[in-house]
């Protein structure tokens, strides 16, 4: 573990987020846990973090059969250090990224109709490393304008063999979408909305190709024929620019699709 990655990190949360006036509203658990399922595809967990202290409010129980741990000992300086040594080096660069686009790319109102999208891998308690996608939305902002309580949504995304990389979405039902940004770069946004690339039969095949459904039995739920469904992937391929299944997965799932 690099205790100056760690430190970079830290000095990113403390210079571009610092509370100097903390909201004191309640957290609604109830609430949060209805916002967190529908951000889930698979075995999960979810946790509110306070940047006032950078405490955890709260802990998902699905973090003991995600990551093998107790959800009192998920905490952040534990967290870095179960954080793939990659990651967790360029890990002040996405959250740099992600401070500018909130504070300097985006206005005020619009910073609850965003979610922050990128991967991340985490040691399990067995030593293995779990590719995640790690998700977060603002529950709340200060008095004084900063992001305050946020919902973070881990989801293991291993079973796919998603190819790994460390490209940044925030996506939105409301506002444009923007997508695979490279941290470290200057945020020179592009709006692009890849969703709507594809027709609505064509995203329930994506989410069924997501579950590991065969062609065949896709074919058989959704009451057409194999080669129908064929073709409806090689269309979806050349829609997406994915070169295979996994890649194409990977995007759908980072970039708000399935």
């Amino acid at each position: 573990m690099n205790e100056k990655d760690i430190d970079k990190i830290l000095n990113v949360w403390k210079t571009e987020n610092t509370i100097s006036i903390p909201n004191k509203k309640e957290l609604l658990l109830d609430i949060v846990d209805q916002v967190a399922t529908l951000f889930t595809v698979g075995s999960f967990y979810y946790y509110v973090l306070n940047f006032e202290d950078l405490k955890m409010e709260f802990v998902h129980s699905g973090v003991r059969e995600v990551l093998g741990i107790e959800p009192a000992d998920f905490v952040v300086n534990d967290i870095f250090k179960k954080m793939h040594p990659e990651d967790l080096e360029k890990m002040n660069e996405k959250e740099a990224l992600v401070f500018d686009f909130f504070y300097n790319k985006i206005t005020p109102d619009e910073i609850f109709l965003y979610k922050t999208v990128y991967m991340l891998r985490l040691k399990h308690a067995n030593g293995q490393y779990k590719t995640l996608l790690h998700q977060v939305k603002v529950l709340s902002t200060s008095e004084c304008g900063k992001i305050q309580q946020v919902l973070g949504i881990h989801v293991d995304i291993g079973y796919l063999n998603i190819p790994f990389n460390h490209k940044v979405s925030f996506i939105s039902h409301q506002r444009p979408s923007y997508h695979s940004i490279e941290p470290g770069s200057i945020l020179d946004l592009e709006k692009k909305c890849f969703k709507n690339l594809f027709s609505k039969r064509e995203k329930e095949i994506i989410k069924k190709m997501s579950e590991g459904i065969k062609f065949n039995e896709i074919a058989k739920l959704l009451f057409l024929s194999p080669h129908t469904i064929s073709a409806h992937k090689k269309n979806i391929l050349r829609k997406s620019g994915c070169k295979n299944t996994p890649e194409l997965i990977a995007r759908c799932f980072i970039e708000g699709v399935i």
